[in-house]
């Protein structure tokens, strides 16, 4: 049996790389032996048409989606359109990292690729046919749309003609105008301010409508022109809502809708008209404003009632149920097998000995409730205990004390007994502001 070639022999041989030695094999285009040799009759037989061989090894080349849509001359998303009409399918798939995800990519034979360019072509003359009906048919529409904002326009113009106010008709029209001019033509004026501050739902219809007009910006100025002076003055008659309030008795969102006022903004006279001949329905106003006011004192007092009486309740309740749950130092000193003497002396730090609390001693008794003796040196143990806290305390308040009475520079008898820690803090504190004990220990 011949012996095989190896890959560095067949690459000069052939003149390949070495992906394309693995891949002429993959492709049966070369054969490798058992050994990773390669035999030497395919290799004879590639050497003996070494043209033909390239052709079929490059119709065997692998591209993947960018590199088969570059071959056809289209974009990526043509190419995966165009393969998932046509039913082509990668012949390799594998599976990369990249960006921090798992991604597929696969495969095509460089021939399958090369086949599709009839239909590459094809789907490139129709989508191009398709944008050019598209073109039209939105040139089309763009014409209609124009036409139609042209005819609405005119009908806006012709309503701001018979709407717009002249400078002395009704206050609240020529405001709600000169809002609405602003807001179209983008300028605010320092005299008018305010309106800026100030909404009413009947301003936006207005805006809406000059926007639609489309009129230069130097035909929206002139109008505001002439409006601007009568505005200022009326901008100075704008009574705030809280002061109305306060001078109608109710509140402005209560007014009927026919009032003449700006959002919730009135105006002087309105509201002096108003205020000095009550009308009926502000009268029926205040009524129901007091009417509200009184039910919902009273509903506030029962509720605190109701809220003073469950409180009571609770506080009896709670007081019952310590009681019951206490036990006296009889009972406790029976259940133990204790004196009372005794029992009374090892009572808990709260004073009494509950149910609770005596029950757990009960099922796990500790040591010094054993027996009288040991009940006896856990009392003696408890009464050291505390006199000793008792002079640590004492000493530590005798200190600090004495360091209160050195940085103050007052006599040690001037110092209170319930004197605090003695800080750093507290120390420049009381150095600022003496407390009343150290003033009167001053000097004189």
């Amino acid at each position: 049996m011949a012996k095989g070639f190896g890959r560095e022999r067949v690459r000069k041989l052939l003149g390949l790389a070495v992906w394309e030695v693995e891949l002429a094999v993959e492709t049966g285009l070369l054969r490798r032996l058992p050994d990773r040799t390669f035999d030497p009759v395919s290799i004879n037989t590639a050497q003996a048409d070494l043209e033909l061989f390239r052709r079929l090894l490059a119709a065997e080349r692998r591209c993947n989606t960018s590199e088969a849509a570059a071959r056809l001359g289209v974009s990526t998303d043509a190419f995966k359109r165009i393969a998932a009409v046509t039913g082509l399918a990668p012949v390799v798939t594998e599976e990369i990292r990249k960006y921090g995800r798992t991604l597929t990519v696969g495969y095509y034979r460089a021939a399958d690729v090369d086949a599709l360019a009839d239909h590459a072509r094809a789907d490139t003359e129709l989508r191009a046919v398709a944008r050019t009906v598209s073109r039209s048919e939105a040139a089309k529409k763009a014409a209609r749309t124009r036409k139609l904002n042209l005819a609405r326009a005119a009908a806006a113009r012709a309503e701001i003609g018979v709407l717009k106010p002249v400078p002395d008709a009704e206050p609240v029209q020529v405001l709600l105008w000169t809002a609405a001019l602003m807001a179209t033509a983008g300028i605010w004026p320092g005299p008018l301010q305010p309106l800026r501050r100030m909404s009413d739902r009947r301003i936006d219809p207005l805006i809406a409508t000059l926007r639609e007009a489309r009129l230069p910006r130097a035909e929206l100025e002139g109008m505001l022109a002439e409006l601007a002076e009568r505005s200022t003055e009326l901008i100075g008659l704008l009574v705030p809502p809280e002061v109305a309030e306060r001078e109608l008795g109710v509140p402005v969102a209560t007014l009927p809708a026919d009032l003449p006022r700006l959002g919730d903004h009135l105006l002087a006279p309105v509201l002096h008209e108003v205020v000095s001949s009550p009308p009926s329905w502000l009268l029926r106003a205040r009524s129901d404003r007091e009417l509200e006011r009184a039910a919902h004192a009273e509903a506030q007092r029962a509720a605190e009632e109701v809220s003073r009486r469950r409180q009571t309740e609770q506080a009896v309740v709670d007081e019952v149920v310590r009681a019951v749950s206490r036990l006296s130092d009889e009972s406790v000193a029976e259940i133990f097998g204790l004196s009372v003497d005794v029992i009374r002396l090892l009572r808990p730090n709260s004073g009494h000995w509950s149910a609770e609390f005596v029950a757990g001693l009960s099922r796990r008794t500790p040591p010094w409730l054993q027996d009288e003796t040991a009940a006896r040196t856990e009392a003696d143990r408890r009464r050291r205990a505390t006199a000793t806290r008792a002079r640590r305390l004492a000493a530590r308040r005798l200190s600090w004390r004495r360091h209160w009475a050195e940085a103050l520079g007052v006599p040690l008898e001037y110092v209170p007994e319930a004197i605090g820690r003695p800080t750093p803090e507290a120390i420049e504190a009381a150095r600022r502001d003496p407390p009343r004990w150290a003033r009167g220990a001053a000097p004189g």
